[in-house]
């Protein structure tokens, strides 16, 4: 009999692993692996006439949003924020953020949009087009560069909960003739097999013309590595460094949006401390870490930009991201967890007139947008 129960056990141990081996075969086989640089395609992309260029000293309004997938509102928590879920509870749900977000876009009434976390045909948002749902109703250039794409995402490890296939990617959306879109793919990587399933992040560099000049506006779009130790943080930063340096070397206008996934530095304070005589940080953040085991949004180091003439277009007075480890508290707000990750890094030869983080009370996604107003100096 317990030769029996034995044998019995062995062969489901053998039938488990097999599973398992060829579960990771396969995401091994088909894996994303984007090149270095990719030329985009630029879709429904406006004519190349003068009276779809850039101009010098008039305001541009260009808005940044994290539109969580339209699965990531306020009734909702993740897995890797401490909560549980992996996706809605119903196709509807993810409709009526889709809806939710398409007001914010056309009330805005932006020139620009930068969108992060917008899925296509993916489980986790049960198979909407999100993607083709804003391009149809915002009627611009656009080009999409996919970070996220694979077969089956076994997370979170609950049946119902499982993200399955994922297509997203940040998306540019742009209401001027743009010359050229590449996506860059950033260094940095988790761990194999972890890699398999994960993010491949990417940003996304569009060159519009400017009328009379021989100069352009280059529109950089950012979603950058959340989960890391911030080290992948920082390669990718050294990245987009990089770019943004050799770009106004050449003369060129520069403004990178997104989500940073780093505290911009205005929003913490570094503050210098020695543990057990080895020099060490903590930081003070305006909105406060409540707890030190939540997820911790590393400050951004903001030497290289001031010595580079950057500047920074974000908003303190209200938060831009919350943290998903329990649905929203919209009773006692002050019981979130909140964050400033989202905004803008803008060369010197463009003039900040305003930066606005609109309060959506993170509705229907755990990012609140920001607009800015900008204008190329001559």
């Amino acid at each position: 009999m317990i030769k029996k129960i034995l044998k019995s056990l062995f062969v489901l141990l053998v039938i488990i692993l097999s599973f398992a081996v060829i579960f990771v075969l396969t995401l091994q086989i088909f894996e994303y692996r984007p090149a270095d640089e990719t030329v985009l395609e630029i879709e429904n992309n406006l004519d190349d006439l003068s009276s779809n260029y850039v101009v010098l000293d008039e305001s541009i309004r260009i808005l940044t949003f994290n539109t969580g997938y339209a699965s990531l509102s306020e009734t909702e928590d993740f897995a890797m924020d401490g909560g549980t879920k992996g996706r809605m509870d119903s196709e509807a749900e993810v409709s009526l953020n889709i809806d939710g977000i398409s007001s914010i876009l056309t009330n805005s009434n932006a020139d620009i949009y930068l969108l992060q976390e917008v899925d296509v045909d993916s489980n986790r948002s049960y198979n909407t087009l999100q993607y083709s749902i804003y391009s149809e109703l915002l009627s611009m250039s656009v080009t999409l560069g996919y970070n996220y794409r694979c077969i089956f995402v076994p997370f979170p490890f609950t049946f119902g909960q499982m993200m399955g296939s994922v297509n997203s990617g940040i998306v540019s959306f742009i209401n001027y003739n743009v010359d050229e879109a590449t996506r860059y793919q950033l260094p940095g990587s988790f761990s194999w097999p972890i890699s398999l399933a994960n993010l491949k992040r990417c940003i996304v560099v569009s060159r519009l013309a400017i009328a009379d000049s021989d100069q352009f506006l280059i529109v950089i779009n950012v979603h950058l590595s959340a989960y890391d130790d911030g080290t992948m943080r920082l390669q990718e930063m050294e990245a987009l460094k990089e770019i943004m340096k050799d770009e106004t070397d050449a003369g060129n206008y520069v403004i990178v949006g997104g989500d940073f996934n780093q505290t911009f530095p205005d929003a913490v304070e570094i503050l210098p401390s020695i543990d057990n005589g080895i020099d060490s940080f903590s930081y003070n953040y305006y909105y406060e870490l409540k707890d030190q085991d939540f997820w911790q949004a590393y400050p951004m180091e903001e030497d290289w930009f001031l010595e580079n003439d950057f500047q920074f277009g974000i908003d303190l007075s209200t938060p831009s991201c919350r943290l998903l480890n329990k649905a929203y508290d919209t009773q006692n707000q002050e019981s979130n967890q909140y964050y400033l990750i989202d905004g803008f890094i803008v060369s010197s030869n463009i003039e900040i007139e305003s930066v606005e983080t609109l309060n959506e009370n993170f509705k229907y996604s755990d990012h609140n947008p920001v607009q800015i107003e900008i204008k190329l100096i001559p």
